[in-house]
């Protein structure tokens, strides 16, 4: 049903000669206006009767499907084509007037992004940012599934910021855009600089293995070693300082936490199995084991942010 909703899209998508010109404003046919909208409307129901089927989303799902549309307009020699996502914009591509270069942009990324949603194995706490220099995408299971070149954007938010920085940003924005319509925890906004340079190769490799992500928190992290080494902790256990365990005040024992250093961007999987720390504004006490692998040992306490990846075992 998803292949042939994008085949009638793509054979639907078309350009028409502008019938009259206002300034700089292009004027397109009914037939065209007419045609986008149907196309849009038969997607979005399509999309709808997708997730209603698939019990995999029934419990990460919206009301109402994702609806993705792409729209154009022209101004003066210029042509803009606008992506967006639940009526919110994800991106406007730019091109030269005539060419349809940014018409075409915009519809294979709706098309392939809608054709993502539809798959019925898709859950959207699988999906992930990748980013590659100036390359805006998508990832799942470790895989780039949908990308697209920023430098055939328009420059959006803050334009001092250089093209590297704002296809970081942008491909988390895309990913938090999803995730947030099928109500499935966000990404930490913390998740940046280095954090977003090794994520690709680094967190997304720990999160494949580790689990799904339920929720998130920032703050700052310590560690502690071997005046407690051999005692028990809070839930009984024996602590051993070279394990990959943490103290948290109220997260249930058995709690698996990706915590992510995020000065370095350097990732540790741990589990709770003590109470702590009730010093100043600090959310989580390390193991040295857990300290060692994000390299913060000799800074003693370091910025993190913490995706939560299971309850209590």
């Amino acid at each position: 049903m998803a292949a042939s909703l994008i085949e009638l899209q793509k054979q639907s998508y078309k350009r028409v000669d502008p019938l009259a010109r206002t300034g700089n404003k292009t004027e397109y046919s009914s037939e065209a206006t007419t045609t986008m909208k149907t196309v849009t409307t038969l997607i979005a129901i399509a999309a709808a009767f997708t997730l209603w089927q698939s019990p995999a989303n029934a419990a990460i799902t919206t009301a109402l499907a994702p609806d993705v549309a792409a729209s154009v307009w022209q101004e003066g020699e210029m042509e803009y084509a606008t992506v967006t996502f639940n009526g919110k914009e994800l991106v406007t591509f730019q091109g030269i007037s005539g060419t349809g270069t940014a018409g075409v942009k915009a519809e294979d990324l709706a098309c392939k992004l809608q054709a993502l949603l539809e798959d019925k194995k898709l859950n959207v706490n699988d999906l992930l940012p990748s980013r590659f220099g100036d390359t805006v995408g998508l990832q799942l299971h470790g895989t780039t599934v949908l990308s697209f070149d920023l430098n055939d954007t328009m420059a959006t938010g803050d334009t001092d910021k250089d093209k590297v920085t704002q296809a970081k940003e942008m491909s988390y924005s895309l990913v938090n855009d999803i995730r947030a319509a099928y109500g499935a925890p966000l990404l930490p906004q913390a998740l940046g600089g280095k954090i977003a340079e090794n994520f690709s190769t680094n967190i997304s490799r720990r999160l494949a293995h580790a689990g799904k992500a339920v929720s998130s928190f920032t703050g700052k992290a310590s560690w502690y070693g071997p005046h407690f080494h051999g005692r028990r902790t809070s839930d009984g256990t024996i602590y051993n300082q070279d394990g990959m365990t943490a103290a948290h005040r109220t997260l249930p024992f058995g709690t698996r936490l990706l915590v992510v250093n995020r000065n370095t961007g350097e990732s540790v999987v741990v589990k709770v199995n003590d109470r702590g720390p009730f010093v100043g504004d600090r959310v989580l006490d390390l193991s040295r084991g857990a300290a060692r692998q994000l390299n913060m040992m000799s800074a003693g306490v370091v910025p993190v942010a913490c995706l939560v990846l299971s309850s209590a075992e």
